[in-house]
């Protein structure tokens, strides 16, 4: 089976092309308005169906999230940020909940027209240059062209390849303006179609060949997207001469944050757990940490991911801290001392970590924080074998 990764990386020229606007329309500056400090935060949800040799093979929904955190902003209005790029999973029998697998963090820039300078290793974020804006102002009933290029990364029998690269001309379309809990919201169409052999005989793909079709809202005064959707449908033509062909939508909410306060948010919590015994609070790039390690009150047995009954309360006392935080991602990672296989250690530290997710967060979550769970197995040691039996809580930015 194959998975399917796409990004877009930076074109090299600009080409801007205008049909006669709507008459009467209000023209406007389309560009992104970057805070320094700010974090925007994109989860999408992706209903694919794939088929294999034209036949229907399954349908998956993917779960795809990135959040970038503005560093710094020039006068003239380009940003520098941090966007990191998360694989999760879906953890069955835990609705809400997902199974971090992976992130990788990539330091970029965007200036206003959302024109993007990635670093040439990175193979991500899944989508660069895409909305670009004209320099001039627009209205509904104008379009405009600009390129960008589009990369496949591909697993094939959990073996990576590519990237493969391949240029694509987007065309956009000012389609009308949306007025949405009182914030007026311009509709564009984005589409592109793309075509891209691939020459090499020793690469087991021959072809790639789709088209992208998104509706996005853009906010004009808080200068950001505000919700996209795309249908799409890609083919890849394998050497040996069998297709496989993803069709589906994908839906992207967007959401923003500022960056945590971190001298204050420590002070607070510690304040607020001052009571609570083996609870350590520090500041860290991702957000603020607090680990949960003592020698001799530990939260499980060997082997075990039940909570002790007579530790429960520290938990208990911790989700009090934690309602404060509602609109922030929270990442719980579990740990184990270095017995047994590895995929059993995994299994077990990320039972451990839903073990405390249940505790801290028995009803669910309310407000737009996400719930996500980590199985570090013996991977992250600390030092003696109690040590290695703890939970991380981290609240994200």
């Amino acid at each position: 089976m194959y998975d399917r990764k796409i990004t877009l990386l930076t074109a090299l020229c600009s080409v801007i092309i205008f049909t006669p606007a709507l008459m009467g329309a209000e023209e406007v500056n389309l560009q992104f308005l970057h805070v320094e400090g700010q974090v925007l935060h994109a989860d999408s949800l992706v209903d694919e169906t794939v088929y294999i040799d034209g036949r229907f093979s399954h349908q998956a929904e993917v779960d795809e999230f990135s959040v970038s955190t503005i560093r710094q902003v020039s006068p003239e209005g380009k940003a520098t940020l941090d966007s990191s790029f998360r694989t999760v999973e879906r953890v069955r029998g835990m609705p809400g909940i997902l199974e971090w697998i992976s992130a990788e963090t990539v330091r970029l820039e965007r200036d206003a027209q959302g024109k993007m300078t990635v670093p040439p290793e990175a193979s991500r974020p899944v989508l660069r240059n895409v909305p670009r804006f004209p320099v001039t102002p627009v209205k509904p009933g104008d379009t405009w062209s600009l390129p960008a290029e589009e990369v496949h990364v591909f697993r094939i029998s959990n073996v990576i390849y590519g990237p493969y690269r391949g240029p694509v001309q987007v065309l956009y379309r000012y389609l009308q303006n949306k007025i949405i809990d009182g914030r007026r919201f311009a509709e564009i169409s984005v589409e592109y179609s793309i075509y891209m052999p691939v020459r090499s005989s020793a690469e087991p793909i021959r072809l790639i060949t789709g088209q992208s079709s998104q509706r996005l809202l853009w906010d004009i005064e808080k200068g950001r997207p505000g919700k996209k959707q795309e249908d799409f449908e890609f083919l890849m033509l394998m050497a040996d001469g069998r297709t496989q062909e993803f069709r589906g939508r994908g839906e992207t909410s967007y959401r923003i944050n500022d960056s945590i306060d971190r001298p204050r948010a420590v002070q607070s919590l510690q304040t607020e757990l001052e009571s609570v015994p083996g609870v350590t609070i520090e500041p860290t790039t991702e957000g603020i940490l607090l680990s949960i390690i003592e020698t001799d009150r530990i939260l499980f047995q060997p082997d075990s991911s039940e909570v002790t009954m007579d530790q429960r309360y520290r938990l208990e006392e911790l989700a009090h801290s934690l309602a404060a935080y509602p609109e922030r991602d929270i990442l719980i990672t579990g740990h184990t001392a270095d017995y047994g296989s590895f995929e059993g250690r995994k299994n077990l530290s990320r039972n451990r970590a839903a073990a405390v997710a249940d505790i801290l967060f028995p009803g669910g979550r309310t407000g737009q924080g996400r719930l996500f769970l980590r199985g570090a197995g013996n991977t992250e040691p600390l030092g003696s074998d109690q040590e290695n039996r703890r939970v991380e809580i981290l609240i994200l930015d």
